[in-house]
């Protein structure tokens, strides 16, 4: 991967959905060349897929929580059940193993306090393989961005 690779991947992550003229005129490449690159991105797994990012308000979604979870078993099948029943909930957009006093930290978007309510109370906290839960709403978004950190270029030096 080369500079042109990573302003193109800049440029992406910041709209996706231009067309490759008009990020080749961004980057001043032409059309078949950003193509090219891109489809080599995508190939390498470097680029995994392209999205729309929708607006949580504005689909009723009014609250977004942090849900730190510790099992009470880390039994294969415990484990494995917990990881099924968090990837089939909708409302769980992220769900992370961690290090530390938790075993798993979610991020949760729900309608309102009550359907999240629902949710700690009956997919967490209703199946018995939960030793404790807490949680943290957000009150304000401070940052939010999907957008990595590059990596620099590697400048080479002259011998």
């Amino acid at each position: 991967m080369d500079k042109t690779d990573l302003r193109i991947l800049a440029q992406l992550q910041t709209d996706s959905s231009r067309s490759h003229a008009e990020l080749a005129d961004a980057i001043h490449l032409s059309s078949s060349q950003v193509s090219r690159r891109i489809a080599k991105l995508e190939q390498d797994g470097i680029i995994r897929q392209h999205v729309a990012l929708l607006d949580e308000e504005r689909l009723g979604l009014q609250v977004e929580a942090f849900v730190a979870v510790a099992l009470s078993s880390y039994a294969p099948e415990a484990v494995a059940g917990f990881h099924d029943r968090m990837s089939a909930l909708d409302q769980v957009v992220d769900c992370c193993s961690t290090t530390g006093d938790a075993d798993y930290l979610l991020r949760v978007v729900a309608q309102d306090l009550r359907s999240f309510s629902a949710l700690i109370n009956q997919e967490l906290l209703g199946h018995g393989d939960i030793a404790s839960v807490r949680s943290s709403v957000v009150l304000e978004r401070i940052k939010r961005t999907t957008a990595l950190p590059l990596p620099q270029p590697r400048i080479r030096e002259k011998l």
